[in-house]
This record gives C-alpha cells, structure tokens and sequence, in this order.
C-alpha cells in the first residue's frame, strides 16, 4: 500500500500568519489524552493581508485544516478529534473557521528513517508497514512536529476535491 505525508504546499508565501499562539494552547496537549486541555473553540488571532490564501491546510505554528478538508477527514477517520479553531483579524474584521485535528498517533517509523539534528527532526521517513495496517490517516508518534500520513486512497479522494495549498509527499514503507 502507498502512503503520503499530508503538507502544505509551501509556494503559497502569502499566508495568514499566526498570532501569540503559545499564550493560547500548549502544543504539548495536542495529544488524545490531553486534548481535554484545549479550548473549544480555540480563538486565536491572526495578521492577514488582502491578497493572503486561507489554504484548506495550515501547517505552521500548528496543524489546522479547513472545514472542507475535516469532512473528508471525517469520512474516513470518524475517531479524529477537533477542536473549532476560529481565526480572527480584528483590523480586517475577518473570520475563518478552522479545525485542529487530533489523530491517532502511532509507532511507524522504520529503523531504515535517517535523522538528522539529535535524532529529533526526520531526514528521511520510512514507515514500517505492519504498524500502518488498516489505518486511513495518522500522526507520527515520534516526531516532535505533526507528521500526518494517509493513505493512497484518502490521497486520491483529497486530490479529486477542490482543495488549495495541499502537498501529497510519497513516503517510502518496508
């Protein structure tokens, strides 16, 4: 089976930027057994311009995904948990809802992965197949940042939809 990481496209430059993101959520609860710890909704303030793309996917400081993209998510991961992320740019008077998701994690990385800065960052992903078995999409357990894989049919179904500012990246399995 064929399994890609979930990104966001990075040549979309012009992209609502995050505010005080720290003061509002410990990433370290991003986690099922600490999501409880999250508001819902999680309010958090953002800069945008006029011209800045509200991709379906918003990768940094946090993994946020459009309303669009969570249906889908829902169809094939019913399981996920999320957390109604309204972002709000009070001199725009401007809203967009948003969603962080909360998805299983699991053990997948292969021995063969390559590191690099303290074994904390992934160099190259190579996930172990068996421990993929039967799931549609997950978070990498052992990467410090969120990792999201999915599954060539979950790819294939995000492909076939309207969706802006995705990026499928194929990743090696054994």
């Amino acid at each position: 089976m064929d399994y890609f990481l979930l990104k966001q496209d990075e040549r979309y430059t012009d992209v609502p930027m995050l505010l005080d993101v720290r003061k509002k959520i410990d990433t370290r609860d991003i986690h099922r057994e600490r999501s409880h710890k999250i508001a819902d909704p999680l309010i958090l303030q953002i800069k945008s311009e006029a011209e800045s793309s509200f991709l379906d996917i918003l990768e940094y400081p946090l993994f946020l995904l459009s309303d669009k993209l969570k249906r889908l998510v829902e169809a094939y991961e019913p399981d996920t948990l999320f957390k109604l992320t309204p972002l709000i740019d009070l001199s725009r008077h401007l809203q967009k809802n948003y969603y962080l998701p909360i998805f299983n994690e699991v053990e997948v990385v292969s021995t063969h992965s390559e590191f690099h800065r303290g074994n904390s960052q992934l160099k190259k992903l190579v996930l172990k197949e068996e421990n993929m078995h039967g799931k549609k999409i997950v978070r990498i357990k052992e990467s410090e940042k969120p990792l999201i894989v999915v599954r060539l049919d979950v790819a294939e179904s995000i492909l076939r939809r309207d969706l802006t500012g995705i990026r499928l990246e194929r990743v090696s399995v054994e």
